[in-house]
């Protein structure tokens, strides 16, 4: 385990450490890159207009759903997918990395709706509203921290229809089952840089994303281990050990990072961060991704997936797109 002098550390892990030790509520958002980070005390985030909507910790204000957002989407072109994929298929084949996350920004139409009225009409685990700049309905958890100094975390990876069909599909290809592993075996050895004890507990379970059939189901792990007593004094070193989040950036993690630069030519933002809630003595934090953006009078919205050498480009493209798409509210 890691004890960073506070010198050495960036200015937003040694602030969440000062947090941390002094049992201070906050929201917090750190982007991919780390370059980005926006820290809230107190309620200082809804002074701001931003909303956030945790497990436990509801905001309290919806509104009611007459209306869901209709979205447009105009995809992004299978040339120019085949480009970045092979970039990416080039380093695989290299050794360069096992697994790699592709991602791309795909442009929307939205109409006359905005990120607030797609932020009410959702539902997801963790929901996020930035005013003018994005909204965010995650399912996936990063890490949490209990009251008893328990650490888990619970990677996404594997994405499918909610079909029998589609379950099967996504539990039986060799591509997932190896997509899965990698991931799990990483974030174990991530969890295991700030923890003790690190044990997988529930190994490929099937959740649903959507509550109406038809839509998307998932494959999760759960990884968890022991932190000291005084963990809370280390928040933002243990987030600085751990991030960027492993299901959404690859194996091993700093060539691979390298590989995803050179594929996407463009910063990922919040897209792919997390996001936070530290509520004094416990830690809940989800992986931001189902991410629409705004930049300007455009929206985009954010998707992606995992790479390995036995990916197929079609099937990766179909992925993407087939997750462009806002969860229901009900």
């Amino acid at each position: 385990m890691n004890d960073y002098p506070s010198s050495s550390l960036p200015p937003w892990a040694a602030e969440l450490n000062r947090i941390g030790q002094a049992g201070q509520a906050c929201f917090f958002l750190l982007d991919f890159e780390l370059q980005k980070p926006l820290l809230f005390q107190g309620n200082a985030a809804e002074q701001h207009g931003i909303r956030f909507n945790f497990p436990e910790r509801s905001d309290g204000t919806r509104s009611p759903v007459i209306l869901r957002p209709e979205m447009k989407v105009r995809r992004v072109s299978k040339t120019i997918f085949k480009q970045s994929f092979e970039i990416i298929q080039s380093g695989l084949q290299r050794g360069d990395s096992y697994l790699a996350n592709l991602t791309f920004a795909t442009p929307v139409d939205l109409g006359d709706s905005t990120l607030e009225d797609v932020y009410n009409a959702t539902q997801a685990k963790y929901r996020i509203l930035v005013p003018d700049n994005f909204v965010c309905f995650s399912p996936e958890t990063f890490i949490t921290v209990d009251e008893y100094n328990y650490l888990e975390t619970r990677p996404m990876k594997g994405t499918a229809v909610n079909t029998p069909e589609g379950i099967s599909a996504l539990l039986n290809d060799p591509k997932e089952i190896a997509e899965h592993a990698t991931i799990v075996d990483l974030m174990r050895n991530d969890i295991s840089r700030v923890a003790r004890n690190v044990r997988v507990t529930n190994y490929r379970y099937l959740r649903p994303l959507e509550r109406q059939g038809g839509g998307l189901v998932q494959t999760s792990t759960k990884i968890g281990g022991n932190l000291s007593s005084n963990w809370r004094d280390r928040l933002g070193s243990i987030l600085y050990d751990l991030l960027p989040a492993g299901s959404v950036s690859g194996a091993p993690k700093p060539a691979t990072l390298e590989l995803i630069r050179r594929a996407e030519a463009r910063d990922r933002g919040y897209y792919c961060g997390i996001g936070g809630y530290f509520d004094g003595s416990r830690l809940d934090t989800c992986v931001l991704i189902r991410y629409l953006e705004k930049d300007g009078d455009d929206y985009w919205f954010r998707s992606g997936g995992g790479i390995t050498a036995l990916s197929r480009m079609e099937d990766e493209y179909a992925e993407m797109q087939a997750k462009i798409r806002f969860p229901p509210a009900n």
